[in-house]
């Protein structure tokens, strides 16, 4: 079984992907990032299982559809069982792979969008106010 939750962030998604990337399964991850077409797709794989063949297909083929969109397809949160599959499969030097820094960058972001949805002035993660958007996705546009 695959869960996916998605968490939209200015123009980056988030898509929490919890579960297994197999082939009953892949074709789920590809239309629900198909069908919210964002300009930057982050795929959380930290409470991914395992992944097959079909798996890692969907995976070249989401980045393949990022590239020629003009989007960007970005890995966060690899469990070294995907790692390894990447590392074995020679594909890891395919895929952008999330820093840390961007990685707080999304987490900075999320929380502004809570606490501009209770309409308090808020301060970012550094302690100054910020804008809606946040480096990262400015970087990323």
């Amino acid at each position: 079984m695959l869960e996916i939750t998605t968490h939209n962030l200015g123009n980056a998604t988030i898509f929490r992907c919890a579960g297994r990337i197999t082939l009953e399964h892949a074709d789920l991850l590809r239309m629900i990032i198909l069908e919210q077409a964002p300009s930057i797709a982050v795929l959380d794989l930290a409470e991914i299982t395992a992944m097959d063949a079909a798996g890692v297909g969907i995976l070249v083929s989401l980045g393949w559809w990022a590239k020629t969109t003009g989007g960007s397809l970005k890995l966060m949160n690899l469990t070294p069982r995907v790692d390894d599959l990447l590392e074995l499969l020679n594909l890891r030097s395919a895929f952008e792979i999330c820093s840390v820094p961007e990685m707080l960058s999304l987490l900075c972001l999320a929380f502004e969008k809570s606490q501009s949805a209770r309409r308090e002035p808020s301060r970012g993660c550094a302690g100054q106010l910020v804008d809606s958007e946040l480096a990262f996705v400015q970087r990323a546009s």
